[in-house]
């Protein structure tokens, strides 16, 4: 079984898969950052928020 953590951005189809997961929430800060422009503080908040998503489907 897999787990991961979506973008929250409408129409973003990143994800970040969940090892451990405050990697997993770190990485998807940075993806926020960088392709989305929010503030850190911002992107920071809406990675940590975020609930992986697992499931034998969950990657897909």
């Amino acid at each position: 079984m897999t787990a991961y953590l979506r973008c929250p951005a409408p129409g973003c189809t990143h994800h970040e898969h969940v090892t451990p997961a405050r990697t997993a929430a770190e990485d998807m800060t940075d993806h926020l950052v960088a392709k989305h422009q929010l503030p850190e503080v911002s992107a920071s908040y809406q990675a940590q928020m975020l609930l992986p998503i697992t499931g034998p489907r969950a990657a897909a």
